[in-house]
């Protein structure tokens, strides 16, 4: 596979993975580290009434794990497809809707989770 198709494959890959796990933590109740600002310290646990931030480990969690994902993907595609393998426009625009299926959904239940979380609904 050229490098080039290799890249917007993988790249198209960890976009997408990224908002899934993102979602991900939401869904299935993941717990991450949480940061609180005052104390200076980061905890897996969500303390009730004291000021925390959970942004930062969710964000971690959902770039770490795409990640991971990703290299297995890359190297799977370095094993098992051959240099003169290349994508075709069409499979281009298909892993672009593709993609675009996935993070657009993916943002609409975050906006829609947030607004319901702060009561903007």
């Amino acid at each position: 596979m050229k490098k080039a198709d290799l890249t917007y494959l993988v790249g198209s890959v960890f976009i997408a993975l990224t908002a899934l796990f993102y979602c991900s933590t939401i869904w299935f109740s993941i717990t991450v580290p949480r940061y609180y600002p005052l104390e200076h310290t980061w905890k897996c646990v969500n303390q009730k009434g004291v000021i925390s931030q959970g942004w930062y480990g969710t964000q971690g969690f959902a770039f770490l794990a795409a990640g991971v994902v990703s290299l297995l993907v890359y190297f799977a595609l370095k094993r098992f497809c051959s240099l003169n393998t290349a994508l075709t426009p069409t499979a281009t625009r298909w892993i672009a809707a593709a993609t675009f299926l996935v993070v657009l959904p993916c943002m609409g239940y975050l906006l829609w989770h947030e607004f319901v979380r702060w009561k903007i609904f």
